[in-house]
This record gives structure tokens, C-alpha cells and sequence, in this order.
């Protein structure tokens, strides 16, 4: 029987406090001045999120006082509320939806601490709140979601467990990461949220963790203070008190948190109403497709589980049954225990065996259970044991930093597995390389059981060069991947352009006009180039692009060099050593690269920058040396030529004379070098003739034709046997140098000569013939 009660005196407002007390709360929050998008935002919550009221009164038979089913009082119903004295309590049928009063910036008093908040109905569509995340919070998309549970009530953190948490917000801050989190400070969401706030401290805001907390409405404390009031319609600033003293069995929000979304279902007192939400949300994301994502389209999620008891038990459960991958650390307690002891367990699971090993992790919690839910219980386990391929574990005493990563990873591999088609080999090879778990992917990918296509991993060969993961680019390579079919004008164009960095291009222009060098000014055209079809819009200029870079840039005849030389200018160390042995001419590469090096150091302001680069240039040149001397061990003429062997997409340049404009010193000491140098000195004459012969046959002609000195080559044809002699003898370094010295000392002794002793007032045949000297000179000097 529904009798209906008049409520029309009542100017309570139920929302678990009295007005007294919104009043007093509401004068410490004051609404914020509406921008246009907060007139948006503000809208948009009007639009599509509810709070639940009750509007059935159900008395509590079991309360001391005068509260209904859904645990406030009487009075705390708002208006036309109805009786109900025959139905059993349920929120679907029992509460209605009403506008949410609830929702704005909340800081936290005496803590400076600033978050944004929401109260919502318990059943809000998962994706309205995630566009509210993400569309009108302006969250950026998550790379990637790791949903914390366990240890609700207080408990000591052990040492090592606040290790693995601070190693957990640290994947969160590198890979972009939303962490999800019962959202109050008490238990395991106090201590995720002081290791949020210590490594937001230690770290730049542009890398502040997105922890989003998610609770349940009626289970906060002072949560009056965050309720609107009637006249404000503008976008609100609630200030909140934490009260750590509080006794009652109500929670106070944690102000380490940055979002908070409180789930109501229109109950006081009633906790984990919020799971549901929570799951739901969770599954929409990890089925949302993402063209851009690292992950093979979609957004991974982990659960990560520690200690706790029922309700992480249930939420391990969902997780699974939603196929996301959970982390369970051994060692930390309660039910996370449980699960990892029974996983070492072979064969068929017996319900005896997981009860004893409930009896022995959970004691006193199973004893006062009763038979029926200790079968739930044991239903639950089995359920997550049932797919142990999206379980892993860790032991909290092994737990490092790396054991963290690589578990994550890990599960989020597996979770990524098929377990009847495990050919998602794109996707979970997008995953590992985001990771950089190799050996995973050499183990579990890279089998001899397929054939891998070139075309089948060029998308992760672009990905492992910008992300710069060497090992993977190897690993691509060795198993089949074509460098050179690989490596279009379209590849190079995208990573001069988007993934080149701008301070690096600065640098390179300061030392192209610093130095007017042509090595450099060659390398700087070729990423101007690059570079200036991103500026064009239209669809012509970029086809004009294409032809002007194939026809015309002959780096793109030689896309090697261009990709090694994208490496180098960007210090890519490890990335352009794996580059670098795959090119041809390595030699002139490497000597290349440390003339590049050499000079980018210079004009680089920073100095550890500067200091890596000149690092570099003496590995390029170590390695140029080893080659060099390897080559020259082996075949002297064929490493002689290795030193004037030029190529066009270096500027034309040969070994030699990037080895003298870098002043590498160690390559240039090199005994073939100075072997090579000695004999481009002498020219065709041989290096065993001694230097007083040569400078004998200046003034004693005839003697060259006769033996005098010997040659290197001697002619075929005998008859121009002199002739050849004469002008392999006239053209030597050597001698046309000892001609110029000779020169020049007769040419100062004679001007020495006219100036001092015959200086007339008419000019001497003498001092003629010093005038033609003069001369001789000039043109030397303008020719040369």
C-alpha cells in the first residue's frame, strides 16, 4: 500500500546533510566567471548528467532511527516522496533521475590542490562521460589506462609496495597513461595519490598524471560543500574540507586526484555502488578504435591488483569477463595472494583447494562468511582462473623497476592474444614496440613458423625510427624488411618534416652560414627541401615537390644517406649506428657523419648537447679507422682508391678531404693514409728514390732519362719511353714544390740584389727581369 505523504514544509534538500549545513558550506564557494566554453561545459552537464533522488520512503527495520532503505531519514527526501511499506528497496524503481547539482572545480582548503568534479547518475552512458572527459575536461586521448585496485582500508604500505606505485605513476607519466582509482584518501587511493603528488612535484605540469578517482556519491564526506547553489549558473569552484578525523564510516575525497567522478545511485552510507560504472567506462574504452594509437588502434587497459578482499576480488572478475588484462602482485596480501598461489597450481581446480587457500590468506574474513557466499567467492576465483593467459604476477620482493614495465607489457601482450587466432601479430607487435620489449618480441613474434613480407613491417619500421628503438630496426631487418623499398621520398619527406626537429634545423642553418662550408650547405638544401613541401597547401605543388626532389635532390637517389643523415643530425646514437651498416660507402659515411658532428657541436648552445655530438663524431671516426685499416690489411690499391671515392649524396666529397675539413687527426695518422698522401706527393715517381737525387736532376736533365731515379709504372712503348720519363718527373708535387722554392729564393735574392747594390735611375737589365718575376707572381696568385 503507497500512502503519499505531503512534504511541502520540508525545505531540506536530501542530499545527506541538512540545509543548515549546504548553507554554511555553500557560502565558502563562489561560481567563477563563464567563458564561452565554460557556458558549453556548463550546458552540456545540464544536458546529460542526472543525480538519483529517492522518492520512495522504505523504512529500515534493521536502523536504530527513522531511515529508509536508501539510508537517509525522512526528512531528507525531497518533496512528493511517496511511502512504500510493501516492496522490497531498489534503485531502479525507488529513486528517479533529477538535473545534477554537482559539478565544477573543487579545491581542497589549506592544500592549494585543484581538480574537476562531477556527481552522476550510476546509470550515465559510458561514452557521454568519456566525451566529457575528453571533448569539454579536455583530457588527451589516454595511450593507455591502468586501473589500481585493492586495499580499500587502511593498512601499513610496505616499502616495496610504494616502489612498485611509484614506478606505476612513472609508465603513467611516459606513455601518456589515465590511472583509475577509488578516488578518496583513505587505504590504497591515499598512497597512489601521495606517489601522484611526489611525482608531480619532481616533474614539469606538461607531465602531470591524469589520476581519475571514481566513488560513490554517497559515501563522501562534507560532500554538501560541493552542491551548487540555486542561483548560480555559471561554472562553480567548491571548496572542500578534508576532515581526516572523521569517524564515521563516510570517506573524504583525496586531493591528489585529478578528476573526480562521483557515482550516485541515490543512497547514503551504501559503498561500491560505483563499480558499475567504473567497469562500464573501462570496457568502452578499451573498444574504442583509435587510428593514432601506439597499440594497433585501440586504447589498452590493465587492471593492477594488490592485497584486498571481496570487492577485489569482483573487480578482478569483471575485468576479465571484459578480457582485460590484470597485474596480481604476489606478496602484497588478502585475495591478490589467493589468485597467485593458485595460478602455480597444475591441473583441474578443485573447490577445495581454492577454499584452503582462501582459509589461508583470508581467515577471518572467510570464517564469518557463510556457506553460500564462500561459494560465491570460490565461483569468482575460478572464473579469473579460467583465463590465466590475461593473468600475470609479480612478487613484491623481485618487484623493480623493470620487473613493473615488463609485466605491464606483459599482460597487456597477452591480453592483446587471441586464444584461437593468435595471428594479431600487428597489433601486438605495435604494443611491444611501444614497450620496447624485444626479447618478448623475438620469443613470441618472430618465430621460424612465418614468413615475414617486407611490406609487413614497414608501418612498425616508421614507428621504431621516430620512437628511435634501434634494436627493433634491427630486428625488422634481419627478419626481411628492404631497407631501400622501404625508404620512399614520401618516408623521407615525413621524417624531415613532422619528425625533425626544429631546433636541430636552426642549428644547421647557424652553421651552414657560420662556416660557408659545402658539405654543409648540401645537407642544409636537402632538409630545405624536404621541408618546404610541408609549406605547400595545394595538391599541384606538392606533385611539383615530388618531381623537383626525385629529378633534382640527388640524396633521394641515394635514401640510404638521407636516412642516416636524419639520424646523425638528431643524435640518434645507437639508431644511426644500425643505419650507418647498412649503407654503402661506410667509410665516406662515417667521415660524413663526424664532419657533421664536429661542426653541429659548435654552434649548439647546450653543452652536454654539444658534448654528446662531439662524442659521436669520435665513434664515427674510430669506426672509420677500423675499416679503413681492415681494408687496407687486405688490399692496399683497393683502399687507396676507398679514399678518393666520392658520392653525391655527401656533396660530391671524397674520404680524404672530409677526413681534413672535420680535422680527424687519428684517420689522417693512419699509415695507409700517409702511405697514400706520400705517393700522391711524389707523384710517378718512386717513393724509394732519395730526395737529394730528385733535387739533382733539377739542374742535371739528362740525368732523369738514365736511371738516375726510377719510377713506379714504366711505359709500354719504348719509343716515348723519355718522353714519359721527362713529364712524369715535371708534373711530380714534389718537384713542381721544389721549383716554386727554387723560385722563390732566386726571385728574393735578386730583389735583395737590385735594392742594395744596383739600384739605377734607369731600369737594369736586372731589374726587368725583376719586374717579369713580379708579374709571374701575380698571375700565380690570381690563377690560384
Amino acid at each position: 500500500v503507497l500512502f503519499q505523504v505531503s512534504m511541502g514544509t520540508m525545505r531540506h534538500r536530501r542530499n545527506g546533510n541538512f540545509e543548515s549545513s549546504r548553507l554554511l558550506y555553500s557560502s565558502m564557494s563562489r561560481s567563477i566567471d563563464v567563458s564561452s566554453s565554460d557556458a558549453d561545459l556548463v550546458n552540456f552537464i545540464q544536458e546529460n548528467f542526472k543525480k538519483r533522488e529517492c522518492v520512495f520512503f522504505t523504512k529500515d527495520t534493521k536502523s536504530m532511527g527513522n531511515l529508509c532503505k536508501c539510508g537517509y531519514p525522512e526528512n531528507q527526501h525531497i518533496e512528493g516522496t511517496q511511502i512504500n511499506t510493501s516492496e522490497k528497496w531498489n534503485y531502479k524503481k525507488h529513486t528517479k533521475e533529477l538535473p545534477t547539482d554537482a559539478y565544477g572545480d573543487i579545491q581542497f582548503e589549506n592544500l592549494g590542490k585543484r581538480g574537476k568534479y562531477i556527481r552522476l547518475s550510476c546509470d550515465t552512458d559510458s561514452e557521454t562521460l568519456y566525451d566529457l572527459m575528453t571533448q569539454h575536461w579536455h583530457l588527451k586521448t589516454p595511450n593507455l589506462v591502468i586501473s589500481v585496485t585493492g586495499g580499500a582500508k587502511n593498512f601499513a604500505l610496505k616499502p616495496r609496495m610504494r616502489k612498485i606505485f611509484s614506478r606505476l605513476i612513472y609508465i603513467a607519466q611516459s606513455k601518456g597513461a589515465w590511472i583509475f582509482t577509488g578516488g578518496t584518501h583513505y587505504g590504497l587511493m591515499k598512497y597512489i595519490g601521495e606517489v601522484v603528488r611526489d611525482n608531480t612535484i619532481s616533474r614539469s605540469s606538461e607531465e602531470n598524471v591524469v589520476a581519475i578517482g571514481i566513488a560513490a556519491w554517497g559515501m563522501v564526506s562534507n560532500r554538501e560543500s560541493l552542491i551548487r547553489s540555486g542561483d548560480n549558473e555559471g561554472y562553480y569552484l567548491a571548496h572542500y574540507i578534508m576532515d581526516d578525523l572523521k569517524r564515521d564510516p563516510l570517506y573524504c575525497l583525496d586531493n591528489n586526484h585529478t578528476h573526480l567522478l562521483l557515482v550516485d545511485n541515490g543512497t547514503h552510507g551504501h559503498p561500491t555502488i560505483e563499480a558499475k560504472v567504473r567497469t562500464q567506462l573501462e570496457k568502452y574504452i578499451s573498444e574504442l578504435v583509435i587510428p593514432e594509437s601506439n597499440y594497433g588502434g585501440k586504447i589498452p587497459i590493465v587492471c593492477f591488483a594488490q592485497g584486498g578482499g571481496k570487492e577485489t576480488l569482483k573487480s578482478i572478475n569483471l575485468a576479465i569477463k571484459s578480457k582485460i588484462p590484470c597485474v596480481v602482485v604476489e606478496g602484497s596480501g588478502r585475495i591478490a595472494d589467493v589468485i597467485a598461489s593458485l595460478m602455480e597450481a597444475e591441473g583441474t581446480l578443485a573447490s577445495s583447494c581454492v577454499k584452503e587457500s582462501l582459509l589461508r590468506y583470508l581467515p577471518r574474513t572467510i570464517s564469518r562468511l557463510s556457506e553460500e557466499e564462500t561459494e560465491s567467492w570460490i565461483k569468482w576465483i575460478k572464473e579469473v582462473l579460467e583465463n590465466p593467459h590475461l593473468l600475470t604476477v609479480i612478487k613484491i620482493e623481485e618487484a623493480g623497476d623493470e620487473i613493473v614495465s615488463n609485466a605491464i607489457s606483459f599482460a597487456l601482450y597477452k591480453g592483446n592474444t587471441n586464444e584461437h587466432d593468435r595471428d594479431n601479430w600487428n597489433g601486438q607487435l605495435k604494443l611491444l614496440l611501444e614497450w620496447n620489449q624485444l626479447d618478448l618480441a623475438s620469443d613470441e613474434i618472430f618465430t621460424n613458423d612465418r614468413n615475414w613480407e617486407s611490406a609487413d613491417l614497414q608501418d612498425v619500421m616508421f614507428t621504431a625510427l621516430v620512437k628511435d628503438r634501434p634494436k627493433f630496426v634491427r630486428l625488422f631487418l634481419e627478419n626481411g624488411l628492404n631497407l631501400r623499398k622501404f625508404l620512399t621520398t614520401e618516408v623521407l619527406r615525413e621524417l624531415y618534416t613532422n619528425n625533425f626537429s626544429s631546433l636541430v634545423f636552426k642549428n644547421l642553418q647557424i652553421a651552414k652560414n657560420s662556416y660557408n662550408d659545402a658539405l654543409l650547405t648540401f645537407v642544409w638544401k636537402m632538409v630545405e627541401d624536404f621541408r618546404r613541401g610541408l609549406k605547400r597547401d595545394d595538391k599541384n605543388s606538392k606533385d611539383e615537390m615530388e618531381i623537383h626532389l626525385s629529378d633534382e635532390c640527388p640524396i633521394t637517389r641515394h635514401p640510404l644517406q638521407a636516412l642516416f643523415i636524419w639520424s646523425v643530425l638528431q643524435n640518434k646514437k645507437e639508431l644511426s649506428k644500425v643505419i650507418w651498416e647498412q649503407t654503402r660507402g661506410c667509410t665516406l659515411a662515417a667521415l660524413g657523419a663526424s664532419k657533421l658532428l664536429k661542426s653541429m657541436a659548435k654552434v649548439k648552445n647546450d653543452i652536454n648537447a654539444a658534448g654528446e655530438s662531439e662524442e659521436l663524431a669520435n665513434e664515427y671516426e674510430t669506426r672509420a679507422v677500423e675499416l679503413f685499416t681492415e681494408c687496407y690489411s687486405n688490399d692496399e690499391d683497393l683502399a687507396e682508391q676507398l679514399l678518393t671515392y666520392s658520392c653525391e649524396a655527401w656533396g660530391g666529397s671524397n674520404c680524404l678531404e672530409l677526413a681534413v675539413e672535420a680535422k680527424d687527426k687519428q684517420f689522417i695518422a693512419q699509415p695507409g693514409v700517409q702511405n697514400f698522401l706520400s705517393k700522391q706527393w711524389y707523384g710517378e715517381i718512386s717513393r724509394d728514390t732519395k730526395n737529394w737525387k730528385i733535387i739533382l736532376c733539377l739542374f742535371f736533365f739528362p740525368l732523369i732519362g738514365c736511371g738516375f731515379i726510377s719510377f713506379r709504372k714504366k711505359p709500354v712503348e719504348k719509343s716515348k719511353k723519355l718522353f714519359l720519363y721527362y713529364v712524369s718527373f715535371f708534373t711530380s708535387p714534389f718537384v713542381v714544390f721544389s721549383w716554386n722554392v727554387i723560385f722563390y729564393i732566386a726571385f728574393l735574392l735578386l730583389f735583395a740584389y737590385v735594392l742594395l747594390m744596383d739600384f739605377q735611375k734607369e731600369p737594369t737589365v736586372l731589374e726587368i727581369i725583376l719586374y717579369v718575376l713580379v708579374f709571374i707572381l701575380l698571375c700565380d696568385e690570381v690563377r690560384q
